[in-house]
């Protein structure tokens, strides 16, 4: 596959030229685009990663294209990094949040600094083409940044802070996995699980959820809706890690042979 970079900055400048110059050497295909929606859904597509170039003071005169990128993140698992002063970086942020970008770099910057980072981002992104792909909805943006800093290494993670982000992203996606807030507020998660079980396309992709309510009550409130596993939010990286390898080694083995996921034997782990 190539090694694509879409540089997305408001004027080309010695900084952004040398990077993609080096880059092109590596022999990534570097393509550059303006701070202008359309134009960047013309081209997006042809990129894995997505490098935005802010300059100066000029952070809020692209809030539309920062909304955009942001999706693009979340629902399309675009790599974005982002260039510029601390005080313009921070402004950006505001919109599009550390769910989104997974590199800052601040001026004054090391060039070489730069194109190593990208380099293993890079690797990254082609490390993820085979690997399951989990669908993390949370409205916690720090718990989103926590949970994709946790599972990035070991699978493809696509991240929605809400129930309609979640159904727009499952209207053209099926993910292996759906890792779902239990206590999420305007719709919760049991209630975001029906409308998935309803849908006819989606109503087989396997669902955990994710709480900080662990009691025998709680859990048996979802029960009905037969998600395939319920795990604490207090869980540590290592034994979420384990227990998604234990569910997919599982899944995998009873959807193989056609066998229904029996709920309860996961649940029965927790107490």
């Amino acid at each position: 596959m190539d090694k694509g970079i879409l540089f997305v900055q408001e004027s080309s400048s010695f900084l952004t030229n040398a990077i993609i110059t080096a880059l092109q050497k590596a022999d990534f295909v570097c393509g550059t685009a303006g701070f202008d929606v359309d134009e960047l859904s013309a081209v997006i597509d042809r990129y894995d990663c997505i490098f935005i170039n802010i300059e100066k003071g000029t952070a809020y005169h692209y809030t539309p294209v920062f909304v955009y990128l942001k999706d693009q993140a979340c629902f399309n698992d675009k790599k974005c990094m982002i260039m510029g002063m601390p005080n313009d970086i921070d402004d950006c942020m505001e919109i599009l949040t550390d769910t989104a970008i997974i590199a800052r770099f601040e001026r004054p910057i090391n060039t070489r600094d730069v194109i190593d980072k990208v380099t293993a981002t890079f690797e990254d992104v082609v490390e993820n083409v085979n690997r399951k792909t989990i669908l993390v909805v949370d409205d916690s943006g720090t718990f989103l940044h926590a949970i994709r800093t946790w599972l990035d290494p070991v699978y493809k993670v696509i991240m929605v802070n809400s129930a309609t982000n979640a159904i727009s992203y499952l209207a053209t996606n099926t993910p292996d996995l759906i890792l779902l807030d239990y206590e999420m507020p305007v719709c919760s998660g049991p209630k975001l699980l029906e409308m998935i079980r309803a849908d006819a396309s989606n109503a087989n992709i396997p669902v955990i959820f994710l709480t900080s309510k662990g009691d025998r009550e709680s859990v048996q409130k979802v029960l009905d809706l037969h998600p395939q596993g319920y795990l604490l939010k207090t869980i540590t990286r290592p034994d979420m890690l384990k227990e998604l390898e234990n569910f997919f080694e599982k899944y995998d083995e009873e959807h193989g042979t056609d066998q229904p996921f029996n709920a309860l034997d996961v649940l029965s782990n927790l107490f």
